[in-house]
């Protein structure tokens, strides 16, 4: 009987590992999701030519840069507790982001509003992880 009740709790434990490895990963993932939907399908990400949608990336190593690895494929590797850096490698993601008033290195004046893509989905963590884990444990509960 003892030695069941064990392998039952031991069951349980990996079970609860794999979920919290999954809800961390998806979690991830989504969040990346959200700051880049565009927004004509009800995101903040401007699009226009689709570069900077397009220039997403991630790595465990730092601030992603230009040849990083697109995030999908670095977060199906994460393990729980991992930092993970993700964004964007467009030379102007930081403008599209918070926005730029001033002039320009080719002379040129620009008051442009920041879109808030990167930090909307950031906002939106708990409740991107309440979704994840809702749907992990559809799957494996």
């Amino acid at each position: 009987m003892a030695n069941r009740f064990g392998s039952q709790v031991r069951a349980f434990a990996e079970k609860a590992k794999e979920m919290q490895l999954a809800i961390f990963r998806e979690s991830a993932q989504a969040l990346m999701e959200e700051a880049n939907t565009p927004e004509g399908q009800g995101g903040k990400m401007p699009v226009d030519t689709g570069f900077l949608r397009n220039s997403q990336a991630a790595s465990t190593e730092g601030m992603p840069a230009d040849g990083a690895q697109a995030p999908g494929l670095v977060f199906v590797g994460l393990q729980v507790g991992q930092t993970v850096w993700a964004g964007w490698t467009a030379k102007y993601a930081m403008r599209m982001e918070h926005g730029f008033q001033g002039t320009d290195s080719l002379g040129r004046v620009y008051a442009q509003a920041g879109k808030g893509f990167a930090r909307a989905a950031a906002q939106r963590w708990d409740f991107i992880v309440a979704k994840a884990a809702a749907d992990v444990r559809g799957r494996m509960g």
